[in-house]
C-alpha cells in the first residue's frame, strides 16, 4: 500500500473521519465499484464502512476509540410507524405480495444492522469486501421493497418490478398443473439447480456469483413449492 495514502488515512482518522474526505480517499485508493456504490448510497450511514475498509487496506489498527467516536447512523422504525406510513397493509384487501414484502423489509433491516456490526469485526480486506457486497445487496432490495410499497400507496395499483411478483405468478401456474406435469417440472428444476451449482463451483466468473445465487434461490424456492404440492 502506498505510504502516501496510509498517511492521508491516518490524518483523516485523527481529524474525525469526515464522510466527504473519506469518500475521496476511498476513490483515491481505487476501492472496488461495489464498495463505492454502497458508500455513495448513504455516506453518513456507511461511515463505518469507509473506516473499516481504509484501515484494513492500510494496515491500521482500529481499536483506538478516536477512530470510531462517531458511529454509523442507522435509522430505525417501529412497526407501528411503518404501518402508519403504509396504512393499506392493515386493510383486509391488501395484496398478498405487498404483505410478504413488508415482512421481508423488516428482515432486511435486521440483516442490515447485523452486517454493519459484522463489518467492524472484519479481519481481512476480502472479508470486508464480502460483507460490503452483502450490505449493498441488502440495501438495494430494501429500496426495491420501499418503491413497491410507496408506488401502491400513491397510485393504488401494483408496480410489480420486485422478483416476488414472479414468484407469486409461478405459484399460480403450479396450482394449475396436473401431477404428471408437476413431476416433469420437478425434474426440470432439479436439473437447473444442478447446473447453477456447477457454475458457482467452477468460480470462473465471480462477477456473476450474485446473479447465479439469485437464480439458485429462485429455483430452490420453486422446487420447494412443487414438492409441497406433490405431498
Amino acid at each position: 500500500m502506498d505510504e502516501n495514502i496510509k498517511n492521508k488515512v491516518q490524518s483523516w482518522l485523527l481529524e474525525g473521519a469526515s464522510t466527504s474526505e473519506g469518500l475521496r480517499l476511498i476513490q483515491e485508493a481505487n476501492a472496488p465499484s461495489f464498495v463505492l456504490r454502497l458508500i455513495r448510497s448513504n455516506p453518513l450511514a456507511n461511515r463505518q464502512v469507509m473506516i473499516t475498509y481504509l484501515c484494513r487496506l492500510c494496515g491500521i489498527e482500529t481499536n483506538d476509540e478516536v477512530y470510531t467516536r462517531s458511529p454509523a447512523i442507522i435509522i430505525t422504525r417501529k412497526s407501528e410507524s411503518f404501518r402508519g406510513e403504509f396504512p393499506f397493509l392493515n386493510e383486509p384487501n391488501c395484496p398478498a405480495e405487498l404483505e410478504t414484502l413488508a415482512s421481508r423489509k423488516f428482515a432486511k433491516y435486521h440483516g442490515y444492522v447485523r452486517l454493519h456490526k459484522q463489518l467492524r469485526d472484519c479481519t481481512s480486506l476480502k472479508e470486508c469486501a464480502d460483507v460490503s457486497r452483502q450490505l449493498i445487496d441488502n440495501y438495494l432490495e430494501n429500496r426495491e421493497i420501499w418503491e413497491e410499497l410507496n408506488y401502491y400507496k400513491v397510485h393504488h395499483t401494483l408496480l410489480g418490478k420486485h422478483p416476488i411478483f414472479k414468484e407469486f405468478t409461478r405459484r399460480k401456474e403450479l396450482l394449475s398443473l396436473s401431477v404428471k406435469e408437476l413431476m416433469h417440472r420437478k425434474s426440470k428444476i432439479e436439473n437447473n439447480i444442478w447446473r447453477v451449482k456447477n457454475e458457482i463451483k467452477k468460480n470462473d466468473k465471480p462477477h456473476l456469483d450474485a446473479l447465479r445465487g439469485e437464480r439458485l434461490l429462485s429455483y430452490e424456492t420453486e422446487l420447494a413449492e412443487v414438492n409441497r404440492l406433490l405431498g
